[in-house]
């Protein structure tokens, strides 16, 4: 049975081009995977809390205290127990959200995502990942700055199968609407 992990992190819970999308990638996997179970995790509505010094020590201490890992282990085994993870995330500042990179410092751990330094091993392999990001204006280049910064951190992990969903350019509202409907046809295209 397929698990799929849904990571929102716009800060609009309405109005949300990307959540909106997201909720149309939904529907297609559900029709997909009738069968199927679907892990929600909203870093807006149930915020995040930072790495602090102690956060740190405790994921490399070799007895580290549960009360500063505990969510990250929470998080980390939801990465575990899914075949699949859907990632919405509008861009702040050229950025991701800051509580997207607070979930993504708590989850990229040592011994638990991946091994090694000089030349790091990601361990949640034969994963697959989607991103729909959303922007108000239209980058150049080939990724985004959203999907290239994401693709970074899943490769880090090891997941390295990533379908992409951009709404590009949503400041022109005349243009918007195809643009979704653009990222709609991709999104049957990925489960047909």
């Amino acid at each position: 049975m397929n698990t799929l992990l849904r990571i929102d992190s716009s800060l609009r819970t309405e109005g949300s081009y990307s959540r909106a999308l997201g909720d149309y990638f939904i529907r297609q996997w559900k029709v997909k995977n009738p069968n199927g179970i679907i892990l929600e995790r909203d870093v807006t509505r149930s915020p995040l809390p930072h790495i602090t010094q102690q956060t740190v020590e405790a994921f490399f201490s070799e007895n580290p205290d549960s009360e500063n890992i505990s969510l990250s282990d929470e998080l980390i085994s939801e990465l575990y127990g899914c075949n699949e993870i859907l990632i919405t995330c509008p861009m702040y500042n050229y950025g991701i959200p800051s509580s997207l990179k607070a979930y993504f410092d708590l989850v990229i751990r040592t011994k638990k995502t991946f091994s090694g330094y000089n030349i790091p091993k990601g361990l949640l392999e034969n994963k697959k990942a989607c991103i729909i990001s959303s922007m108000g204006g239209i980058p150049t280049g080939a990724l985004n700055p959203l999907e290239s910064h994401l693709t970074q951190l899943l490769n880090h992990m090891g997941i390295a199968d990533i379908s992409y969903f951009p709404l590009e350019g949503t400041v022109d509202q005349a243009k918007v609407y195809d643009t979704i409907s653009l990222q709609q046809s991709q999104i049957l295209k990925h489960f047909n």
